[in-house]
């Protein structure tokens, strides 16, 4: 049996208007060498940035998913499994360490994610072709609506622009789509 390790949980109210998932935000995917590494890399995660200082800079609830193996390693482990630099989650910030693709099927995340239903959730993060797919399919089946930030999710391998064109090919019926750069300009329209 798994147990689901949460950490730094934390609840605020009043409910927050903006939600960000940031799922798979680890070393693995933006080290040369590695499986998972893409050429897109860098500017993946330079959007990541972008998009995680404005939510926490406009007061949006921060939620991070981690993939953790059986035996508890990631990626083989502390160095390739740590975040990456600029992406680190806040103490104030819960991370969800799961065992299985969408984030969803963790029983803590899909808690967490009730009090966004009826919220604008946004959704950034590596693994597009299949962590990013299967968790915002499930988002769709809970009646969850996700927008995934364009040019803040990206996939990883060999295959990864193929992967990522076709991730978001099954996805564009279910969710939306934004730029990072477009997030500042819709905050400051519902700021008037």
């Amino acid at each position: 049996m798994y147990v689901t390790s949460v950490i730094n949980s934390s609840r605020r109210t009043p409910r927050p208007e903006r939600w960000l998932i940031c799922l798979d935000l680890q070393r693995e995917f933006v080290v040369p060498g590695r499986p998972h590494y893409a050429e897109a890399a860098d500017r993946v995660a330079s959007a990541c940035i972008k998009v995680l200082e404005h939510a926490r800079a406009s007061g949006w609830r921060v939620v991070h998913t981690q993939l953790r193996l059986a035996d508890g390693a990631s990626f083989g482990g502390g160095l390739f499994g740590a975040p990456i630099e600029g992406l680190r989650p806040l103490i104030t910030e819960p991370v969800f360490l799961r065992r299985s693709l969408s984030a969803f099927a963790d029983g803590d995340f899909a808690a967490e994610l009730r009090a966004a239903w009826g919220a604008e959730v946004f959704l950034i993060g590596f693994s597009l072709a299949d962590t990013c797919l299967a968790t915002a399919l499930s988002a769709v089946d809970l009646g969850v609506e996700l927008t995934l930030v364009e040019d803040a999710v990206g996939a990883g391998g060999e295959l990864a622009a193929s992967a990522a064109e076709a991730g978001r090919t099954i996805l564009r019926p279910f969710t939306r789509t934004v730029m990072s750069d477009d997030l500042a300009m819709s905050d400051a329209e519902i700021a008037l």
